[in-house]
């Protein structure tokens, strides 16, 4: 009788502790969201509700190296960068410095999961592509560049020109 009991305890003991962690992570019966961590005022609108872009960069990477490696803009323009990875590993692409309203990011994953609000990084895998779309009001030259282990000093940089 006591060995029944304590296999039933244990049986209810981790059906609660199932309903506990689905409630926890808005599951079935949680009632909320799932919100991995991201705040939800941070949570770029929706693509339906998004300006159209002033400027449309699509930006190849080839060989380490993006072409174009120079891009221009001016401060206050809506910009979609259109990143596509032709080559058979992965790259992202970083800028330094330079604080940015992101309006979407279609790839975010990889390297720059973890990625500030206001920073402009993207990620491809291996022949991949990537988008994001932002505005800044911040002029200046900035470096854009990727940040896998030797890309950069392979040649693998360009320049944004905000005016």
């Amino acid at each position: 009788m006591v060995r029944k009991t304590r296999c039933w305890l244990a049986a209810v003991a981790g059906l609660a502790a199932v309903v506990a962690v689905s409630a926890a992570c808005g599951g079935p019966g949680g009632g909320g969201a799932v919100s991995h961590g991201m705040d939800p005022a941070m949570t770029p609108p929706s693509a339906a509700s998004l300006p159209p872009a002033d400027v449309v960069v699509d930006l190849a990477i080839q060989n380490l190296r993006y072409a174009p490696s120079t891009i221009a803009v001016r401060a206050g323009q809506t910009v979609q960068i259109n990143m596509r990875n032709m080559d058979g590993m992965e790259h992202d692409f970083q800028v330094d410095g330079l604080r940015v309203m992101k309006m979407s990011d279609a790839q975010m994953s990889g390297h720059h999961a973890g990625a500030s609000a206001g920073m402009l990084a993207m990620h491809t895998v291996a022949n991949g592509s990537a988008s994001a779309t932002f505005r800044t009001d911040q002029t200046g030259t900035f470096e854009f560049y990727c940040t896998i282990a030797g890309h950069r000093s392979g040649g693998m940089t360009g320049t944004l020109t905000v005016s």
